[in-house]
């Protein structure tokens, strides 16, 4: 079983090829490749997709692992395999009806259709995507936590409390985190590339804040490490990547009711309702408040960690290749 792997440009972004590489390392018989193009011009997605069509195998299984999912389309009559990580560009698209429409059918309509197989990483993206079709064979096979994150826990939090922020992204719901953390004692550390609007909402704010990006993988373990609680209330996810690495790191994690974080924390986590500033103020105060609940969320998130151990994934996949 010879599987060809197709990955977005590096330059797109970082989460996708780093879940898709803890996996795949443990992977026999593989090539991998990836696509010379970052953006999504039509020139940039008809070079992407001769690069694909390219190398192709057709005795083998190709995998397209997530974003560039319009190069399925470069593979049809071969075995091939899309997974699907979520639905935000259609949340969050700017553009008008054309741009929406160009994204949800080269994105998601025909590149579904014409996949042999498709695989989403959460309940929830699977939910997000059936509207797009009618296929009754969608499976879900959950991202698995890099074995580099160990657990180190910490000793007892005091204030000013370090309070972790993954990301910038609009989805992440920055700004109403920092309005629920006013009057608590703490310093928000935020880990991604801020645009000025957000960088001029927190210096309004007064909050205590320091801002980092481009941190290796063994820097950002540190900034997990480093904090005494993991914010992570966002309005709209894939998956929940964070909730896992801060569980096996040993960290108290607090995030969104949404039902795609309710899948992936399972009791791991203190949920709160990402629209209500009151409510996300509410729990930070009760987390960072009660020591003996940091404690049972910490217990709790070692053991749902263990639900996405590397080994259960890798051999999960490669049962499921079996069956392309």
């Amino acid at each position: 079983m010879h599987l060809i792997y197709f990955h977005r440009n590096l330059k797109a972004g970082y989460s996708i090829n780093k879940v898709t590489q803890t996996f795949v390392r443990g992977i026999p018989d593989k090539e991998e490749y990836y696509v010379p193009c970052r953006r999504a011009s039509l020139r940039d997605i008809l070079r992407n997709m001769w690069f694909v069509y390219k190398r192709r195998d057709k005795h083998g299984i190709n995998h397209v692992t997530g974003d560039i999912h319009y190069c399925i389309l470069a593979l049809i009559g071969c075995k091939s395999v899309l997974t699907i990580h979520d639905t935000v560009a259609l949340h969050f698209a700017e553009g008008g009806r054309v741009k929406k429409f160009i994204l949800e059918w080269l994105w998601f309509r025909l590149p579904i259709r014409f996949a042999t197989k498709v695989v989403c990483i959460s309940e929830e993206t699977k939910r997000c995507i059936l509207p797009f079709t009618k296929r009754d064979d969608i499976e879900v096979i959950h991202n698995a936590i890099d074995p580099i994150f160990e657990t180190k826990l910490k000793d007892e939090s005091k204030p000013p409390y370090n309070v972790l922020f993954i990301g910038a992204n609009p989805n992440k719901n920055l700004e109403r985190t920092v309005l629920a953390l006013k009057d608590i004692p703490c310093k928000l550390t935020i880990i991604g590339k801020l645009n000025q609007e957000q960088i001029d909402f927190l210096i309004q704010s007064g909050i205590d804040y320091i801002v980092k990006s481009g941190l290796s993988d063994e820097e950002m373990i540190r900034e997990y490490e480093d904090c005494d609680i993991v914010s992570f209330i966002s309005l709209f996810e894939g998956f929940g990547m964070i909730i896992i690495e801060a569980n096996k790191v040993g960290r108290p994690v607090i995030c969104s009711d949404i039902p795609v974080l309710k899948e992936v924390a399972g009791e791991g986590a203190f949920f709160v309702n990402p629209t209500d500033v009151a409510d996300m103020h509410r729990g930070f105060e009760r987390v960072l408040s009660d020591s003996e609940l940091r404690k049972s969320l910490v217990e709790k998130g070692f053991k749902n960690a263990e639900r996405f151990d590397v080994k259960k994934i890798q051999k999960q996949w490669l049962e499921f290749y079996k069956t392309v």
